[in-house]
């Protein structure tokens, strides 16, 4: 497998055009600034851009200018869909700009970024089309039983690096759209796309709807605390879901949580592996796994997972990891440097524990994120590679012998998510469907997300769900509102 860093010439043309255009907008620190923090470029990690964090002490005054815009913010969803739109249009004037942003501070190839930049745009103006229905429970003469939608109030909304401009989109579309006003902390690696997101709003919101505060874990800790937050959403590890739960037991927060997931697909024992094998490649390994509905462990029956792992290692050895200014990569470099230990730490970990790594591994290129897809075959199956998320381009590959037990199996771990299941019988695919203990299911289909589709999982993966009506459901509050019939007069 070969890797190739980047195309010196394209590259360079656009850090230095996204420089100017930070430096513009007082996104980055002037040179010379003190007490920056440097977000790194993950495929060429001797390029940086420096800006100042907020400071926890910031969090107060965001707070309450929150708590302050909400009194006129709340009353009419008319300017609230117009904002969404206009939102959706400046992002559009500035489409080419922000996927590359993503590229340089996710490493995200330019197609992939291209295609979250247009989800961005989409969700925006998904949202401004959606009403906020009032609902009439009784009319009769014994009186009138409404049941109205009203905004929770300020939303920290806590974003992660592997898409840092869609996650912190679609959290702001539905929390803006039902009158809620919003306080962003993303990822400390991928913080750029949020700032420009907020430099692009804010001649189209009033001041203090939305805000953003980059900075690291000390920072979220102060936000998700603060009694004024009146709804805390986040997408990130479980082990950030569990302190952001403990931060909001203490004044019983509203929370929405996606925290991630460890998706399984199952292959039957008809499985056309020559179609199959193709799909599920494309679903692990397509953002070097750093999605929390790529697939993440296989499980097979014996007759099939053979000509399965061998066609796999076929096409991992087909890709080609590298920067997004090389126009031959397949695959991208991974978005962080604990994430790129972390990786190669389960990598060594199964090896010493007896699994077999068919294909892939660390690219040996200084200041280069890069890891080959990698398959790997004779995990332990309570081994921490395949009952973790692993977030890499990483696949184990366990057989299976008794679908009830193997059914058994995945209801019993932490993650539930997703899952995929493979067969030639839609029929058995379906059943099947139904007795996983997960939030979404797809059959013969690698996950398609859409807008209007309530995304979430069970257990360890979150509590509620974004997208759809029961999203929209989750940034409100519901109140009964009674009045007397002719009864009464």
């Amino acid at each position: 497998m070969e890797t190739r860093v980047h195309d010196q010439t394209s590259a360079e043309h656009w850090r230095d055009r996204i420089a100017e255009t930070l430096r513009t907008r007082g996104i980055t620190a002037p040179p010379g600034t003190p007490g920056v923090s440097r977000v790194r470029v993950p495929w060429r990690l001797d390029w940086a851009f420096e800006l100042r964090d907020a400071e926890p002490a910031d969090v107060g005054a965001a707070v309450q200018a929150a708590r302050d815009a909400l009194r006129e913010w709340r009353l009419d969803a008319a300017p609230r869909r117009r904002a969404l739109t206009e939102l959706a249009d400046a992002l559009a004037a500035e489409e080419e700009l922000l996927t590359h942003l993503i590229c340089f501070e996710n490493g995200k190839l330019q197609r992939s970024a291209a295609m979250e930049v247009g989800a961005a745009i989409g969700s925006l103006r998904h949202h401004a089309g959606l009403d906020i229905p009032e609902e009439v429970l009784r009319d009769d003469a014994s009186g009138r039983l409404r049941l109205v939608r009203e905004p929770v109030g300020v939303v920290a909304a806590v974003t992660p690096a592997n898409m840092p401009l869609l996650m912190l989109v679609n959290k702001l579309a539905a929390a803006l759209l039902t009158g809620n006003t919003v306080i962003a902390k993303p990822s400390p690696q991928t913080p750029l796309s949020a700032l420009m997101l907020q430099s692009l709003s804010r001649p189209l919101l009033p001041p203090g709807v939305f805000r953003v505060l980059p900075g690291g874990a000390e920072l979220g800790r102060t936000l998700v605390a603060h009694p004024g937050v009146g709804m805390i959403t986040l997408t990130g590890s479980r082990r950030a879901g569990r302190e952001v739960m403990a931060a909001a037991s203490a004044t019983i927060t509203r929370l929405q949580l996606e925290l991630g997931g460890n998706d399984p697909a199952i292959l039957l024992d008809d499985a056309d592996v020559e179609r199959v094998a193709p799909e599920i490649f494309r679903s692990a390994f397509a953002s070097s796994g750093q999605a929390c509905v790529a697939v993440k462990r296989v499980y097979a029956p014996p007759g099939v997972l053979g000509a399965l792992t061998e066609r796999l290692v076929e096409l991992a050895n087909a890709a080609r990891v590298g920067s997004p200014y090389d126009p031959e990569a397949s695959h991208p470099v991974l978005s962080g440097e604990d994430q790129y230990r972390r990786v190669l730490g389960l990598l060594a970990g199964a090896e010493r524990e007896g699994a077999t790594i068919r294909t892939g591994g660390a690219e040996a290129v200084p200041g280069f994120l890069g890891v080959r897809p990698a398959v790997v075959t004779g995990p332990d199956p309570d081994g921490e590679l395949v009952q973790e998320e692993q977030f890499g381009p990483v696949l184990p590959l366990v057989p299976y012998e008794d679908l009830d037990a193997l059914v058994d199996a995945v209801n019993a771990g932490p993650y539930g998510l997703g899952a995929t299941i493979w067969t030639a019988n839609q029929a058995a695919g379906e059943r099947l469907a139904r007795r996983l203990d997960v939030g979404m299911t797809w059959v013969n289909r690698t996950p398609v997300p859409d807008p209007g589709m309530p995304f979430g999982g069970m257990r360890e993966s979150g509590l509620g769900r974004e997208g759809g009506r029961a999203g929209l459901d989750a940034y409100c509050e519901l109140k009964t509102i009674g009045t007397a019939g002719a009864d009464h007069d």
